[in-house]
């Protein structure tokens, strides 16, 4: 009897009931925006990772003086490492994050990784020397890769499709607003300090996990076809038809086999290699080189002005261009945002490398380049705020949207994982580039690199927006 009750109960939530007001859906609406911002927390504590390696070497150039009356010695070497292994950390996250979004859920996976991210900010804040820093990031990086795994795809799975685009958006943006709250507070606190104010973020997101739904389409992938259709009719209101939804989660991912053989069919092999690669452009443009290190390029590019300020200008054009691309993303498609972002991005590569090779080589009684002071600026501007405008948050919605649920907790690790090795490397090696191909080479090359990504979305890249990725 409670089993036939239940699936009466079940087959009547089904059912569409009617149109719904615009009233309605726009308090709808701003629930799943509530439960979208939550989820974002854990990829703004990653923004604030990545980006404090740059108040903080700045803040440690004027006093190497640590919390616990130790000085504090950074090579060349470890100051690039303070950016780079958040990136190798995020590798080894994002694999153990893949597992745990299937085993444990989105949500719990969300709560679970909390814990770590506590204990590498307060090791962060009492590092007495170089080597529990270094290990400190390494153990952010890790706990960066769950976060980034278990919130992009608990966004992707509870949102309504025809707003995907812009609600995971927010979690890009939250990147975005980690790295300029951190840049704008270290600029105002010591290094260490700024690790105490960077705890709050992810105890917010523990708290806020607790009034979170589970994840709809891996409730219907767990056979929980029951609870799937409760948590569905709260998301999608009494007007929509969730018969379709769930026929379309369940074929979607039908073809899928048990196991990670699943992983090798090659629909599944394909996306995964155009994802990887739209990763690998992003971060060979040298999107992380100039966030990271912002001061040092400005300094080195000969920009007579402060430094720190046109840090935190930059952090901010990152802001701008992130809440363009909420506007491109979902309007214009993913396709043109990423050919529209990476052509801006070039042209003033190569601005920036042309000024760099030509600066140095004037006459002193040359003032041309003199009153092109602020070249280095606008140009970093304009190559930060173009990734934002879809290169950034593309490549990462992109990650959850090719793949059905059954796979995507995989497939987006190694595809996120992929593109954080690849931004390891060149964070590791950035110094070694510059020295190599001089200052104006390692930009010509970076603009080459978006030049080749322009070809490729158009040829390979395939539009997703306003459909059910199951």
């Amino acid at each position: 009897m409670d089993t036939a009750g239940s699936e009466c109960d079940g087959a009547e939530m089904l059912q569409n009931k009617g149109q719904e007001s615009r009233s309605a859906r726009r308090s709808r609406l701003l629930k799943q925006l509530g439960f979208t911002i939550i989820a974002s927390l854990g990829h703004f504590s990653l923004g604030s990772a990545l980006s404090w390696p740059s108040p903080a070497l700045s803040n440690l150039a004027r006093s190497n003086v640590t919390w616990v009356g130790t000085e504090l010695v950074l090579t060349p070497m470890q100051m690039d490492m303070t950016g780079s292994l958040v990136s190798l950390g995020s590798i080894l996250g994002s694999w153990i994050g893949g597992a745990m979004v299937t085993r444990l859920g989105r949500r719990r996976s969300m709560q679970t990784v909390v814990a770590p991210w506590l204990i590498g900010l307060v090791a962060l804040a009492l590092a007495p020397n170089a080597y529990i820093l270094l290990v400190a990031r390494l153990l952010l990086g890790f706990t960066s890769g769950v976060s980034a795994v278990a919130g992009s795809l608990y966004v992707t799975e509870v949102v309504d499709a025809e707003v995907r685009g812009v609600m995971y958006n927010i979690l890009c943006l939250n990147v975005t607003l980690g790295g300029l709250f951190t840049v704008g507070v270290g600029y105002l606190v010591r290094w260490y300090h700024l690790a105490v104010v960077c705890t709050i973020p992810p105890s917010l997101l523990l708290i806020g996990t607790f009034f979170l739904p589970d994840s709809p389409t891996l409730l219907v992938v767990r056979g929980e076809k029951l609870e799937a259709v409760r948590v569905l009719r709260k998301l999608r209101g009494p007007h929509a038809n969730l018969k379709s939804e769930i026929e379309v989660i369940e074929m979607k991912n039908s073809f899928c086999a048990d196991g990670w053989q699943k992983l090798l069919n090659w629909y599944i092999v394909k996306r995964v290699i155009i994802v990887v690669m739209i990763y690998i452009f992003l971060f060979l443009c040298g999107n992380d080189v100039f966030i990271v290190h912002t001061a040092r390029i400005l300094k080195e590019a000969g920009y007579p002005l402060d430094a720190d300020i046109g840090t935190i200008t930059v952090a901010a054009a990152r802001l701008v261009g992130m809440l363009m691309s909420f506007f491109l993303v979902d309007r214009m498609g993913r396709r043109v945002s990423l050919v529209a972002s990476h052509a801006f991005t070039s042209a003033f590569l190569i601005v920036l490398g042309v000024y760099v090779h030509l600066a140095p080589t004037a006459a002193p009684e040359d003032s041309t380049f003199s009153t092109l002071a602020l070249v280095p600026l606008v140009s970093i501007i304009m190559i930060v705020f173009g990734l934002q405008l879809g290169a950034q948050p593309v490549a990462f919605l992109l990650s959850a949207e090719y793949f059905p649920t059954r796979v995507r907790g995989q497939t987006f690790s190694i595809c996120y994982s992929s593109g954080m090795l690849c931004s390891f490397l060149v964070l590791q090696v950035s110094s070694l580039m510059m020295d190599a191909f001089t200052l104006s080479g390692f930009y010509l090359f970076c603009a080459t690199v978006s030049f080749i990504a322009v070809i490729f979305t158009v040829i390979f890249v395939q539009e997703t927006k306003g459909k059910n990725v199951g």
